[in-house]
This record gives structure tokens, sequence and C-alpha cells, in this order.
């Protein structure tokens, strides 16, 4: 599972996917839940629209999601990430700004490991740039706009409602 589909998390789809794995993609926004699909997402989830943590065991036949990437930041989306782990389940939070909390009385039989991230390593870098040159993955259709630098107030607005993929200034 992939919480937030923002440039970042739907970026871990496309290489999720291309990985072999049944991504299950969650977001507010539907417009990132059709690009998710686009990017090979299996599933998609608006957890506005309804319970993500129930349609994530119906989807996973009652057993929970073995891995959980949280990238959005939300509180409410890294709670769920964690409380939708199957046994022995991971999950990793690299979106910033949220917070977490669990009962070990009611969380030690899961045997879940949770960690962060910052970022890659150079040579971890270079390894994933060689595997999405050499499966040609669609990364530049992380990028829905652009704009010029004269065109600044405009990309500023758009960038402040955080609503679909990735905005790039050409220079």
């Amino acid at each position: 599972m992939i919480f937030g589909q923002g440039p970042v998390g739907a970026s871990a789809t496309i290489l999720g996917t291309a990985l072999g794995a049944r991504v299950i993609a969650v977001d507010i926004e539907n417009s990132r839940l059709a690009a998710a699909r686009k990017f090979g997402a299996a599933a998609t989830i608006n957890p506005r629209e309804l319970d993500a943590v129930d349609a994530v065991y119906e989807l996973t036949g009652g057993r929970g999601t073995p891995l959980a990437l949280e990238t959005s930041g939300a509180t409410i989306a890294a709670q769920t990430a964690q409380d939708v782990l199957a046994t022995w389940g991971r999950a990793c939070f690299i979106g910033l700004g949220s917070e977490v909390s669990f009962s070990t009385a009611q969380s030690y039989k899961r045997q879940m490991t949770l960690l962060t991230s910052w970022t890659l390593s150079i040579v971890e870098q270079k390894r994933c740039a060689d595997f999405i040159a050499d499966r040609n993955l669609p990364i530049d259709d992380l990028y829905s706009n652009s704009w010029a630098l004269d065109d600044a107030i405009a990309a500023y607005e758009w960038f402040d409602k955080q609503s679909e993929g990735k905005g790039v200034f050409i220079f």
C-alpha cells in the first residue's frame, strides 16, 4: 500500500508495479488516484469516500497488507498505514509531519516493523535511476504542468492546491 499519490507516492507506485508488486494506492484526490491506476496500481482507495481500513482488509482477504509506504505526512494516513499491516508487516514513513502511536499490549502479536527513511545513498539513487532507464518507466508522466518563470504566480497558486501531479519551471 502506498499512502499519498503526490510525486513521491506516484513514483513509488511506478517503481512498485515495475518490481511486480500489487499496489494499492491511497489518496484523498481522485485525480491522483486516476494517475495511480495509469501508473499500474491494482486498486485505489479514497478515504473520503470509504473506510480505508475496511477496504484494505476486503482487498487482501482479511490479511492486511505486508508492506505500507506513507508519503503524505498526514497523521491519519500514517496511523492507517500502521493499522492495516498484516502480521509481520512492515511500514515505512517518509511523509514529514505525521505522528503515529500504538499500544504494545494490543500490537505485540502482530510482529510489525515500523521505520522511517529520508533518502537513498548515492549508490542506491544510481541503482534506482538505472532501473528506471532500463525499463523505460514513465516518470515524465509525473509532471502534469510546466510554467515559464513569468508565470510563477499562477504556478505557485497551482502548487498550493496539491491536487494533481508535479509541476516544473522551464528555463
